[in-house]
């Protein structure tokens, strides 16, 4: 064989390393900011891929104790076909990094060759996660890659997040596609100023705009054409959580929904986020409850059971013991004379 023949025919033959890298399995990460939609998103993928035949691997990390996402995902009626594991009381991008790096590990031997998706808990620092995740992979360089960093934004509630979060723009830097959530919920002119500041923060990321994090997977799913390495961090970690704490509550009553909202905004500047499950007054069955910097939303939701009626609350400078008295009294008060009433279970992280 010539030497010129040998040259043309190495362009056009992929090389033994690339092939093995194409069947790799590929890694999603899905970050963002608490209430951005990535659970949302995540449950989308999930389907999508359920119904081509394939059965993923997730990787959930929740910031606080409770695992009120991961919760979801078990009451999905093909969750026999989803590997799911869970990272809780901490963030993957500093915390847990050794237990993430054993989980991926685990996830891998188990999906053998099938998309694995991480999500991130919503306080972490997406530059530091990227780099996690690459140091995870780089054990297991011939049967996985990563593939995608796909952010998650609110976008109505984006330009103030500066404000509770000094991470804000930081984490779109590491992102490849940006999908700017909640469209639904701002004009046009506001949706240019949100697109300003992404592309300013991450010129080369792709941006996909969407509702109710509705988007076209296959796009979502196909990568970059080519992915930038991220820095490895060596440390000291930067520490993405800007002093926020974590408590989880058991209610165990139904909430009086104007009283929750009433008592919620006296917190309004310490309390981020509220997500959970719980029975609502008025309400049918079992509902959605969150509180997103500022907004109230419930909604029916019919993937959980009332035994799983749980909240997770993420504040700072939070006085928690005068919180959960006064949650409790949001709560539908048990008429005269009944008895064995219980108070709403506590715990608390970080």
């Amino acid at each position: 064989m010539s030497r010129r023949w040998r040259l043309e025919r190495s362009r056009i033959m992929p090389t033994k390393a690339t092939r093995a890298r194409a069947s790799a399995s590929p890694v999603y990460v899905i970050a963002g900011f608490l209430g951005s939609g990535k659970t949302t998103l995540l449950k989308r993928v999930l389907a999508h891929e359920l119904e081509r035949g394939v059965k993923p691997g997730v990787l959930m990390n929740e910031f606080g104790e409770v695992d009120v996402d991961g919760a979801v995902l078990h009451e999905h009626p093909r969750s026999n076909e989803i590997e799911l594991e869970s990272l809780l009381s901490g963030c993957i991008c500093c915390d847990l990094s050794g237990a993430f790096a054993e989980k991926v590990g685990h996830l891998l031997k188990k999906t053998q060759g099938a998309p694995l998706f991480v999500e991130t808990a919503g306080l972490a620092d997406t530059g530091q996660v990227v780099a996690g995740v690459e140091r995870a992979l780089a054990e297991h360089s011939h049967t996985a890659r990563l593939a995608s960093v796909i952010v998650m934004v609110d976008a109505p509630r984006f330009l103030k997040l500066g404000a509770y979060w000094p991470a804000a723009n930081d984490h779109l830097k590491r992102a490849d596609m940006v999908v700017l959530n909640k469209l639904d919920q701002i004009d046009d002119r506001q949706v240019a100023l949100v697109e300003g500041r992404i592309r300013a923060a991450n010129p080369a990321a792709r941006i996909v705009r969407a509702v109710h994090a509705d988007v076209p997977i296959n796009r979502l799913l196909e990568g970059p054409a080519e992915r930038r390495r991220a820095k490895i961090v060596t440390g000291p970690f930067k520490d993405s959580t800007a002093g926020y704490r974590s408590g989880s509550f058991k209610i165990l009553r139904p909430f009086e929904p104007d009283r929750l909202e009433r008592w919620l905004r006296r917190y309004q500047r310490s309390v981020v986020r509220l997500k959970g499950y719980a029975r609502v007054q008025g309400g049918q069955g079992m509902q959605e409850v969150q509180w997103i910097m500022g907004a109230l939303s419930i909604v029916p939701y019919q993937g959980v059971k009332q035994s799983q009626a749980k909240i997770v609350v993420i504040g700072r400078r939070v006085a928690w013991q005068r919180f959960l008295e006064g949650l409790e009294q949001c709560l539908v008060q048990p008429e005269r004379g009944t008895t064995g009433r219980r108070r709403a279970g506590k715990k608390m992280s970080r």
